[in-house]
């Protein structure tokens, strides 16, 4: 008798924390698109769990702005709010500039050396969409990192969690990489040239290029 593969693989991570990774990736991807259903008993026979783990990501979700949750009933996915987008981005504007001020001041030359490596993968790499927008992430964390301030870093990251959601759908389903590699060759640039208003440039002009992107969507949306 042929057995079916359940879509959660077995770590040491609980089944909790898979459930609700799993659906809040496909969130993120718009796989769940906003207004959706998400139903208890459904997605528990798909994903092959009992209902309390994905009641636990459901309402982990709903704490998170992701989803609508309703004791007993499930989940809707919440919309795209422009208004919600823009704080968050404005607040990661401030958080992150800090970090790459700070980063060219202090960064050493190993940080710069290995923030060009990044670089010369986006630049080449054969990468799908999900990983060159994985990579682009790591090689402005790696800039951050070098700030020497964890706790700013662990704002970053919080904020660039919430989010993505947010980021993704600016993005769409083609990745600028030319656009992405002059923006963050202006970062390195800058943090190699210890210049700290240029390095604030670089990293404004990435984060307000999807401001304007998800503007423009959301605007068409609403009018159509």
């Amino acid at each position: 008798m042929a057995h079916t593969t359940s879509p959660l693989r077995q770590s040491v991570r609980s089944i909790e924390s898979q459930v609700y990774e799993l659906i809040r990736d496909r969130i993120v991807r718009a796989e769940y698109a906003p207004g959706s259903k998400l139903l208890l008993i459904p997605l528990s026979e798909e994903l092959q769990v009992s209902t309390m783990p994905v009641r636990s990501a459901l309402k982990r979700l709903s704490s998170e702005g992701l989803v609508a949750y309703r004791p007993n009933k499930g989940a809707t996915v919440e919309p795209l709010e422009l208004s919600a987008f823009l704080e968050l981005q404005e607040i990661r504007i401030a958080i992150e500039v800090l970090a790459a001020r700070t980063s060219a001041r202090v960064a050493p030359p190993a940080v710069i050396a290995e923030m060009r490596a990044i670089l010369q993968e986006l630049r080449t790499g054969t990468l799908d969409l999900e990983e060159s927008i994985a990579l682009e992430w790591q090689g402005y964390l790696v800039c951050y990192r070098a700030s020497g301030m964890p706790r700013l870093v662990d704002l970053i990251l919080e904020h660039g969690r919430l989010v993505e959601r947010y980021s993704r759908a600016a993005i769409g389903e083609v990745f600028d990489r030319e656009t992405s590699a002059a923006e963050y060759t202006r970062l390195i640039d800058a943090c190699e040239a210890r210049d700290e208003d240029a390095a604030q440039q670089a990293v404004e002009a990435g984060l307000r290029r999807h401001i304007k992107a998800l503007s423009a969507q959301l605007h068409d949306k609403e009018t159509e």
